[in-house]
């Protein structure tokens, strides 16, 4: 469904995210949960030596199948990551962060494998978006106005079931919708857990669309009512 184009959210916080992302011409990176790779060839193609990690075989082995220089594919996992101390220049997580049992652990793990003065950049659902309770505020016409939500302070595990929405009906109706389990922080929880891994919290942004993308993509346009993404980067002393 990625490769056919139809995650339209993607394809918005991407470039937020490479807009935040330093320069990493030269450098070794970690690409933590890489999925199908989509970001790790972008990664890749902005010049750095990438070691990508995902513990879904199914997704390694659709990674490996698009052969791309600088790029090595390995299964792990990133509570227990498969690499020496001070390896890496640079970690990213791309929307995978929030996939793992245990964020903090998984930070405690790329503190120990970045370098001093390295950096960890990393892609989540925004906290309020990933709030239990929450649903749209839509006006007569049906347009969506505003969110209201509830449960905003839980932190644990949270189960979801949801689909793409772009997805054309007739495709739509082919498959069975995602059911995921991930790990729910607050705001202030995703940078405690930054902070307890000893990093330094060094640039935070909430991408939204602009106003030409919202009308060329009114599938995204929800973003300018309220932030569907967190983007962090912390730094290693």
């Amino acid at each position: 469904m990625s490769r056919a184009g139809f995650d339209r959210y993607r394809d918005l916080v991407t470039p937020a995210f490479f807009a935040l992302l330093p320069p990493v011409d030269g450098l070794t990176c970690l690409d933590l949960g890489c999925g199908e790779g989509h970001n790790t060839r972008l990664l890749a193609g902005q010049g750095a030596r990438v070691a990508a990690v995902d513990i879904a075989e199914s997704f390694i082995t659709a990674a490996a199948g698009i052969g791309h220089h600088g790029i090595r594919y390995l299964l792990g996992d990133g509570a227990l990551l498969p690499f020496r101390a001070a390896s890496f220049d640079a970690v990213t997580a791309f929307m995978s962060l929030m996939d793992v049992a245990d964020p903090e652990r998984t930070l405690r793990e790329v503190a120990r494998v970045l370098r001093p003065g390295g950096f960890v950049q990393f892609s989540v659902l925004h906290p309020i978006m990933s709030a239990p309770v929450g649903h749209w505020v839509t006006d007569e016409a049906g347009a969506r106005r505003a969110r209201a939500i509830g449960e905003y302070f839980y932190q644990g595990p949270f189960t979801e079931t949801w689909n793409f929405g772009a997805l054309p009906a007739e495709i739509r109706d082919r498959y069975e919708p995602f059911t995921i389990t991930y790990a729910r922080r607050t705001f202030t929880g995703w940078l405690d857990a930054v902070l307890a891994a000893g990093l330094a919290v060094e640039a935070v942004t909430e991408p939204c669309a602009d106003e030409r993308t919202a009308a060329d993509h009114p599938e995204v346009a929800d973003t300018r009512i309220i932030p569907h993404f967190l983007l962090v980067r912390a730094r290693k002393p």
